[in-house]
């Protein structure tokens, strides 16, 4: 009887063991396959634009069946959410590199600059990609809740820089707040608009110069009382 009894428990460790594992193998799928999904989905909305981009053309170009992705995402919606959560991760990831810290302030305020108008900002996140989410976030409040996060992120880190400025008296500000909304506005406007102002993205001298014209045209808002 109590070798019946062991032989019991042995086989449901071993269920148990064998359930685990598939957990186990299920969360790792899904760890390798949603982020391949996202970025396909990304890449498809470059091809055939955000109303173009549906779940069967995705899994068209992954070579995989559409329930797949259903699976993972359940509908379109959550898809494009995640896609905005890749988005803010990526320019996260941006910030979190910027290193300034054992920089002179002058070098720091420099340092920024370039930062915010280099060729790796400009091309962490396509620019027609970007269009296509902020103009479905208008129609969807959870995209919009979520682009709205990515800007506050993106505002605090710039309020902290200036803050350290305004301190060390590099910038002439009053409200560090109002000068980050400022700031933003004259990046994003120079990134969405470069590409008609450019017309020829592999012309380095020229975007060079024209990155250069807004670095110049922020350090002297930097210098104003705003």
């Amino acid at each position: 009887m109590f070798c019946l009894f062991l032989k019991i428990i042995g086989l449901k460790l071993k269920q148990l063991n064998r359930y685990s594992f598939d957990i186990m193998k299920k969360r790792l799928n899904a760890d390798i396959q949603k982020p391949k999904i996202v970025k396909h989905f990304f890449k498809t909305i470059l091809a055939e634009g955000f109303e173009g981009a549906s779940i069967a053309k995705v899994a068209k170009r992954m070579k995989i069946h559409p329930s797949l992705i259903l699976h993972y995402f359940g509908n379109k919606e959550n898809l494009t959410l995640a896609l905005v959560d890749y988005v803010i991760d990526e320019y996260g990831s941006l910030l979190k590199t910027f290193k300034s810290q054992d920089l002179a302030p002058e070098d720091r305020l420099t340092r920024l600059l370039e930062a915010l108008w280099s060729r790796e900002y400009y091309e962490k996140i396509n620019v027609a990609a970007s269009f296509a989410v902020l103009a479905v976030s208008f129609r969807n409040n959870k995209i919009h809740d979520k682009v709205r996060d990515l800007y506050r992120m993106f505002k605090k880190f710039l309020v902290r820089e200036f803050n350290y400025l305004i301190y060390n008296r590099k910038v002439r500000i009053k409200d560090s707040a109002h000068a980050a909304e400022i700031i933003m506005t004259m990046i994003e406007g120079s990134r969405h608009f470069r590409a008609f102002i450019i017309e020829d993205d592999r012309d380095d001298d020229q975007i060079r110069r024209y990155n250069q014209d807004m670095i110049e045209a922020a350090r002297c808002l930097l210098q104003t009382q705003i």
